[in-house]
Order: C-alpha cells, then sequence, then structure tokens
C-alpha cells in the first residue's frame, strides 16, 4: 500500500489535471543554465540562439533554486545547451544540494574529463544524464554537427566512472531514436553496458527539441514507409535484451511504434504538461510546452507565474493536444487514473 502522503500527491495530480488547476506543487524544476553549446544538433536549435547577455545572473539562479524548495519541488534537472559550459553550474548544484534538492544533470558529455568528474561527485549531484546518439562515431558525430564528439563523451564517461568516491552518481545514457540510428539501438545497448552505464533511456524523435509541439513526420529524421517493419524488430530486440540488459519500463517506449505511425491517441499518453515539471529558460523565460507564460525577471515569484491566467489559458491548450510529443517529462503514470493512484 502506498504511503498516506504519496497517494496524496498522486491523487492531487489526477485531480489537477481533471480540473486544470495546478493543486500540487510540480515534481520537478528544469533550470536551462545557458544556451550556449559546443555541438550543432539535427534535431535542436537550441545552439543558434544564445546571448550571454540575458542569461539569468547566480543571485537569481539561487534565488530561484530557493523559491523551488520553499514550494515543495523535490527535483531539480539542470540543462542547457551544454550546462557545463555554464560558471553558474557547480554553484546551483551544491546550493541546490544544501536545499534537500535531488540533482539530475542533463549534458552532452562531451566536456567531462578527470577534473570535471571529480567535481560532480564533490558536488554531490545524484543523476548525469549524458546524450549520446549513436553506437559508432560516425553515426553520432553526423547526428550531432561536430568530428570526435562521440569519442569525448567515451573518454568523459570512463573518467567519470573511473573517480574513486563512494558518491559516484547515477549515470544515464539518454538515446534519441530515429531514422538515421535506427540500425544501432541493439548495439547502443550493449555498449552501453560495456561502458557501465546505470541505465539507458530512448526518447523518440521530435522534430526540434526546443518546439515540441511542430510538426515531425516531413522530417528527414523520421522514420516512414519500409523502416518502420525495422523498427518494429529493433523494439521487439530491445524488450527481449530487458532480461539481460536494462529495463525499458518508461511509459513511452510501449508506444514507439505508434508514435512514428502517427497512431498514439488519447487513451494511450496521459499528458502532464502544465502540472509535473516547471521549466525556467536563461533568460528567465517560464515555459510551458513551448509557450513563454511568465518572465522571472518580470515576475519573481515562480509560484505566481505557475497560477497566472497565461498559464491557465496553455493548460487549457495542453488538455486538447493531440499531437503527441511522448516525452517521458510530461508523464506521471502514477497519477493517470484512479486505479493507478490507488495502486499499491
Amino acid at each position: 500500500m502506498k504511503d498516506f502522503r504519496v497517494l496524496t500527491r498522486d491523487f492531487r495530480f489526477w485531480l489537477s489535471r481533471k480540473t486544470g488547476f495546478p493543486l500540487v506543487a510540480p515534481d520537478t524544476i528544469q533550470v536551462s543554465l545557458t544556451n550556449l553549446c559546443n555541438l550543432k544538433c539535427k534535431m535542436c536549435s537550441v545552439w543558434s540562439n544564445y546571448d550571454q547577455r540575458e542569461e539569468l545572473s547566480l543571485v537569481e539562479l539561487l534565488e530561484v533554486v530557493d523559491q523551488a524548495a520553499e514550494w515543495g519541488i523535490r527535483e531539480i534537472n539542470l540543462c542547457g545547451g551544454e550546462p557545463l559550459l555554464s560558471d553558474k553550474c557547480f554553484t546551483v548544484i551544491e546550493h541546490s544540494k544544501k536545499r534537500g534538492l535531488k540533482v539530475i544533470l542533463t549534458t552532452n558529455g562531451t566536456v567531462i574529463d578527470g577534473n570535471i568528474s571529480a567535481a560532480l561527485v564533490r558536488s554531490g549531484v545524484d543523476i548525469v544524464c549524458i546524450s549520446l546518439d549513436g553506437a559508432t562515431a560516425a553515426v553520432h558525430d553526423s547526428i550531432r554537427g561536430i568530428p570526435g564528439t562521440y569519442a569525448k563523451i567515451i573518454r568523459g564517461i570512463e573518467s567519470l566512472h573511473a573517480v574513486k568516491d563512494s558518491g559516484r552518481p547515477v549515470t544515464v545514457l539518454i538515446f534519441t531514436l530515429h531514422n538515421e540510428n535506427l540500425d544501432e539501438a541493439v548495439e547502443y545497448v550493449r555498449t552501453a553496458k560495456q561502458l557501465r552505464v546505470d541505465a539507458v533511456y530512448l526518447t523518440s524523435l521530435v522534430s526540434d527539441n526546443i518546439r515540441l509541439y511542430s510538426r515531425r513526420e516531413d522530417n528527414p529524421l523520421w522514420i516512414t514507409g519500409d523502416r518502420l517493419d525495422r523498427l518494429d524488430r529493433v523494439i521487439d530486440t530491445l524488450q527481449e535484451m530487458q532480461k539481460e540488459y536494462y529495463r525499458f519500463d518508461y511509459p513511452s517506449f510501449a508506444l514507439i511504434k505508434k508514435y512514428f505511425r502517427g497512431g498514439v491517441r488519447e487513451k494511450d499518453w496521459i499528458c502532464f504538461a502544465g502540472f509535473r515539471r516547471f521549466v525556467v529558460c536563461p533568460d528567465g523565460n517560464i515555459q510551458m510546452c513551448g509557450e513563454i507564460i511568465g518572465n522571472f525577471r518580470k515576475c519573481a515569484d515562480i509560484k505566481k507565474i505557475w497560477n497566472s491566467r497565461p498559464a491557465s489559458k496553455k493548460r487549457e491548450l495542453i488538455k486538447r493536444c493531440r499531437n503527441f510529443c511522448l516525452q517521458d517529462c510530461h508523464a506521471r503514470r502514477e497519477s493517470s487514473c484512479l486505479r493507478q493512484v490507488f495502486s499499491g
């Protein structure tokens, strides 16, 4: 049986989505420290939107963290751009830990070396998610737009695992599945095991990581035609591999075949965008599913922005959305229906 506090929180999320009004603090605050990035990925435009002059100051970032902790948010995801290129990154990690938040760092892994690895362990970061989009350098580097990045990431993972400290963070590899790396997905999982990473997360392509709501089917990376049969075989193989390698038990994995066929329906995907995750952009904009609902510099109260009229209007649009992006950061299986809420 669930702990009463957990059950109550799960129920409040279910009721929030039902009523369209947030009755509980988000699970996670996602803070993009910078748009600066050293890669030029085919499925992301963030690297083209860099202006350091607009970034929140360290004082402003720490105030965001403080408000999140006081609100009852339990987890912070630091990302970018490339967050390790920000000189504020480690201070924000350390401050977040002092405030009792679980800290996840999402990085492309290219700047991790021995010194960075040791600093990450000292900082107390809980999880390091590293984006790696192929089992070979040729495929990964083509997707990420810069030669030599695959080798840097492998060295970074090895250096992180080499740190002699019991506080080593959990390491997760993130694989964005699409037409160019589909044939490497199975070997990718085997490679991850060889690298001793703790988990692998397969996320399906969206047209642009920054614009989740944009059309996808005309993207050259989209899996179509005869390649859909290949997709089915790959997913079936990965399901079998779970017995020996990694569990793919998050909500989106079971829907990948439907997703690339445009077959995901409302009953398949219960979206909690606008309820589960509070997103802060480098310039202080507060974003909800690709739309700006406020700015921290104009209203230095994140709860007030979350409960504002623009946020409420965006939630109404999200509720009617059928262009499902299949991003697990928008899923909350334990609150998807009353049966899940009250299950043990």
